[in-house]
């Protein structure tokens, strides 16, 4: 048992996926070298882990409360010159270092774009560091073997042009959808497990929209083309949300690209959608329950009429409900097709509200089984020929009871007979 559970967690342990990051690394040497690297650290780990990957050598000394870098390649602080070695990370525009306000072991880390780097300097009054080490910006130093040749958005089918930062306008329900072409630049390698995840952060009641697509792996110097779809809940608020799409794939370095944008959720002041089925399919002479789904999307609580109609069926349903704002409401007609109503229809429902229409219509296929019609219609003929011969026989002998509950009892028995023969 002891054996089982080990095994268990180790096998749990490893299958759980820890997304890694890349980070560039530059170090001023003393000597007025620049050490450049790139290097892949777990998700949420800190720039001491990614200065731990490169070949320099160094020491740090472990306070408890934090680490001090004392040497590196064997230089270490000149406590006459005033001089040590500082940390610096690159800044939010990605374009120039600056000096951190915390330690190397507390600077967290958890994308592929930071650029992190040491100098050996001197302070000035206010204890700022003096010397600045070079800046390269991230694509110099980490290779970048996954392009993202171009990128479509469909808002409700419609073709949309966005730019990486841009402001996505939608309403509640809406579908967004991004397709996304991704290339292979390596020449050798192939780019495993390629897949695209987005975040539409909030959106869902307070709640993270999260959706992944499907992976797949790309063959040297090949593209491919993937989607990611978002479905916008209906009883989302007004209110502009943060929405980051992440790429990712394996090569010789795990690769991942992120793209920013917003998300602005829009109502109008009347607005109702309805989800009803667009086609059904019954037998003749059947019941059935037709539904439709109304949900207000709009700003204000709604007073609506609602009917559902065919005037060759002889079919008119209708109800008066009222939907309050952000809310649905489901409502079930009971419905009966006719005898010999073979063939295709349309059943026309109209949403009245607010001076405003919405109809739509689903196409009714109703079928009629010939066997079974057949034999309804041989079992109607005989009761109509027992019938005559039962009354032929009363207007004979009205006086004779006996015989005639006899004779009844006789055609009763033979109509059962012939039905249960011509129902086999």
């Amino acid at each position: 048992m002891r054996r089982t559970l080990l095994f268990m967690s180790i096998f749990f342990m490893l299958s759980i996926s820890v997304q890694a990051a890349n980070v560039g690394v530059i170090v001023l040497l003393v000597n007025g070298t620049i050490y450049t690297d790139c290097v892949n650290i777990d998700d949420d780990k800190t720039a001491y882990d990614a200065f731990q990957k490169t070949n320099l050598e160094m020491e740090w000394s472990d306070f408890g409360f934090g680490y001090f870098l004392n040497s590196v390649e064997g230089v270490g602080a000149d406590y006459n010159a005033g001089k040590y070695w500082s940390f610096w990370h690159s800044n939010n525009e990605g374009t120039d270092f600056q000096a951190a306000m915390v330690g190397a072991d507390d600077y967290i880390i958890s994308s592929d774009d930071k650029v992190i780097s040491l100098s050996f300097t001197a302070f000035d009054y206010a204890f700022n560091p003096i010397t600045n080490p070079p800046f390269f910006e991230y694509q110099e130093l980490c290779e970048n073997n996954l392009e993202l040749k171009k990128m479509t958005l469909y808002v409700d089918n419609d073709k949309e042009s966005v730019d990486e930062g841009s402001t996505i306008d939608v309403k509640p329900g809406s579908e967004l959808e991004f397709v996304l072409r991704i290339k292979n630049l390596d020449e050798d390698l192939e780019l495993d497990d390629v897949f695209v995840e987005g975040v539409i952060a909030g959106i869902d009641d307070g709640d993270d929209l999260e959706e992944e697509s499907d992976s797949f792996d790309i063959d040297e110097e090949y593209e491919d083309e993937l989607s990611l779809i978002f479905e916008i809940p209906y009883d989302t608020e007004e209110e502009t949300y943060d929405l980051t799409i992440t790429i990712t794939g394996e090569g010789e370095m795990p690769y991942r690209k992120i793209l920013n944008y917003k998300v602005d959720v829009e109502k109008e002041k009347h607005e109702l959608t309805a989800e009803v089925l667009s086609a059904e399919e019954f037998d003749c002479n059947e019941n059935f329950l037709f539904k439709v789904k109304l949900i207000n999307i709009g700003e204000k609580d709604e007073e609506v009429s609602l009917k559902v109609e065919n005037e060759e069926l002889n079919i008119l349903k209708e109800e008066s409900l009222e939907i309050d704002e952000s809310d649905s409401e489901i409502t079930y007609f009971d419905i009966r097709t006719p005898d010999d109503s073979e063939g295709t229809y349309s059943l026309l429902t109209t949403i009245n509200y607010s001076d405003e229409i919405i109809t739509q219509e689903t196409s009714l296929t109703i079928t009629c089984d010939e066997t079974v019609n057949s034999v309804q219609n041989q079992n109607i003929q005989t009761e109509e020929v027992f019938d005559d011969i039962i009354d032929e026989e009363l207007q004979n002998d009205k006086s004779n009871n006996l015989g005639f509950f006899a004779l009844l009892m006789i055609g009763n028995l033979f109509l059962i007979g012939l039905i249960v023969f011509l129902l086999r």
